[in-house]
């Protein structure tokens, strides 16, 4: 239980699937196989790359409680 939510292995294999999307998504970008013009390439990349790092560490406590709590 984390912040009083029970974890289920689903929400780690979600977590997981949309963490690979993301990085996915993200190397599209950055191979511009997925083009923005000028700034927004940049802005794009940032923020995807925000949003990765934010559901990994979500990821990785939610996995920690589901095996050692």
């Amino acid at each position: 239980m984390l912040f009083g939510i029970p974890i289920q292995p689903v929400y780690l294999i979600a977590g997981g699937v949309v963490i690979g999307v993301l990085l996915v998504f993200e190397l599209l970008v950055g191979l511009r196989k997925i083009k923005f013009k000028g700034k927004t390439h940049l802005k794009v990349h940032k923020f995807v790359a925000w949003c990765i790092l934010a559901l990994a560490v979500l990821h990785a406590a939610l996995a920690v409680s589901y095996f050692y709590l």
